[in-house]
């Protein structure tokens, strides 16, 4: 018996061929975008200084921003000092639990997480019900972008409890009308294993496990599982451009988890703009950069409880503003990694998942899933040291030569490649250490 609206927990149903999932936002002209950013950025200044939100009028303070009427419209953003990750950390440890940067109270909010902590003290995410909303139709442009259909089966692998990210994908999968299928991080063989014959039970139409992809296709050759019989053919994902840059996909659930998603047709991810502006800005002074350079990916939110102002997350990104052919009016971001993860040695700088694309093209240490280390450099002149795994039994000279001239061809570089047996660096069910100390 079909549901009434008020029954219904996602959204109202669209035509399968309809080609953006909010076309009206999608297409509208960049003016119109604009003003929506405007109105939306001084209601968050002004909710700054009526509540008050004691870190960003302190921010204010200090930039000469002495009340709402001096901020007019997104350009002045310029003028906002920036605000890092180790911001909210001494936020919360001086003002306990949830720091003075929030625009809503604790008790107001329907749903607590935290970061991974994979780059310091985890922060406290919060959200409230409309916040939840905002993301979750975020997170439906860009599926419907791809070619995800209501009705679909999907699966993931994040963790769970109050990691904040993967109870935001999984009820954003939900509410897409996604059949999701949330199987644990493969952090042992024999949980890898378990996901493993439940998607030869009830096989996913899109297998995402984001970091965890590879654990799996490495345990299905381990147990004598055709992967495919499990659905886990690679996914494309569309986007992808610039050479080094991956699709802006996310700023982080303590920001935005779903502020953009490529569309296949054009370089980059088309950005949410009603709901944020993204800059890639110079650190040094504050401004952006020209399109297509890197810069510090910058988030500001808006039209959500918890706004976050000129939020540095202290990563690369690159924006487009030519007009995409897909028809979308949004401009387009790439990713190009952190730069806590930026490698020097022997005059280049790279990021560790430019070496890993070299170390992919050599099928013994590629197959059935790569599994590296990088040693941290000490010395800038002497050759980089990789850690690598390989299926070669026998002599592995051949293997490590290949491995260097593959990298070297690729970055301009040394190495010094040591070939290790399969099984012998550490695994992990979620993000893999890739760079490590001697």
């Amino acid at each position: 018996m079909p549901t009434s609206g008020s029954e219904r927990l996602g959204p109202d149903p669209r035509p399968l061929d309809q080609k953006f999932w909010d076309p009206q936002m999608q297409t509208m002209s960049r003016d119109e975008r604009r003003a929506i950013q405007d109105e939306r950025f001084r209601v968050v200044v002004r909710r700054v200084f009526e509540r008050p939100v004691p870190l960003f009028k302190r921010k204010f303070s200090d930039a000469g921003i002495s009340g709402p009427d001096d901020i007019k419209s997104v350009d002045d953003l310029v003028n906002i000092p920036t605000t890092i990750k180790d911001d909210l950390r001494k936020s919360e440890a001086g003002n306990p639990p949830v720091g003075d940067y929030r625009f809503t109270d604790l008790r107001d909010c329907i749903r607590i997480g935290t970061s991974t902590g994979t780059t310091g003290i985890p922060t406290l995410m919060l959200w409230t019900r409309h916040d939840i909303w905002v993301e979750y139709e975020s997170a439906a442009r860009w599926w419907w972008r791809i070619g995800y259909r209501p009705g679909q089966i999907i699966t993931h692998a994040h963790p769970a409890y109050l990691y904040g990210g993967g109870v935001m994908l999984q009820g954003a999968y939900e509410y897409f009308g996604l059949l999701s299928i949330w199987v644990p991080p493969p952090d042992t063989d024999e949980l890898a294993e378990q996901a493993l014959r439940f998607w030869m039970r009830v096989k996913p139409d899109h297998p995402f496990m984001g970091f965890s992809t590879g654990r799996f296709w490495e345990v299905a050759s381990k147990v004598g599982i055709n992967a495919e019989d499990a659905g886990l053919n690679i996914p494309h994902m569309p986007g992808f451009g610039l050479g080094k840059g991956l699709p802006l996909m996310t700023a982080g659930a303590e920001c935005y988890a779903y502020p953009s998603g490529p569309c296949g047709e054009m370089p980059g991810a088309h950005i949410n703009e009603d709901w944020c502006v993204i800059q890639a800005i110079d650190p040094e002074t504050g401004r952006e950069v020209a399109d297509g350079e890197w810069g510090n990916l910058t988030v500001t939110t808006f039209g959500r409880d918890n706004p976050l102002i000129r939020y540095d997350l202290e990563e690369a990104a690159a924006l487009l503003r030519e007009e995409c052919t897909c028809g979308e009016t949004t401009i387009r971001g790439l990713w190009g990694g952190r730069f806590k993860d930026l490698l020097s040695s022997q005059g280049k700088r790279f990021q560790v998942n430019e070496l890993e694309k070299a170390l992919r093209s050599i099928p013994d240490v590629a197959q059935p899933t790569l599994e590296y280390q990088v040693v941290k450099p000490k010395k800038e002149d002497a050759p980089l040291k990789i850690r690598v795994e390989s299926t070669t039994t026998g002599d592995t000279a051949d293997v490590a030569r290949r491995a260097r001239a593959a990298v070297n061809e690729e970055l301009g570089i040394d190495t010094d490649v040591e070939v290790l047996a399969r099984d012998a660096l550490p695994r992990s069910g979620y993000k893999a250490t890739r760079l490590v100390d001697d």
